[in-house]
């Protein structure tokens, strides 16, 4: 699976957000905020990628996180993109 278009994450105004870009037809129209570890997500999920690789880069980028924090994040952040219809 990976993001459906192109998009950039930046901070604006305090927040992190992404936006997509690019010229494609039908692009997604907005933003989307992200917490810290949202963004780091959703970078993961710029190239295609499976759901235990991004579990996997998120437990080596935060130590400390358990496998089931991981899981319910990625879980999460996954769920919210589908239903927005942003991954392929």
């Amino acid at each position: 699976m990976k993001l459906k278009y192109d998009f950039v994450i930046n901070n604006v105004a305090g927040e992190t957000v992404a936006v997509s870009v690019g010229d494609n037809d039908g692009r997604f129209n907005g933003y989307i905020k992200l917490n810290e570890t949202g963004a780091f997500i959703f970078k993961a999920l710029k190239k295609d990628t499976t759901r235990d690789d991004v579990i996997n880069a998120l437990m080596a980028e935060y130590p400390d996180a358990t496998k089931e924090d991981a899981a319910e994040s990625v879980d999460s952040l996954i769920e919210q993109l589908k239903r927005a219809e942003l991954l392929v």
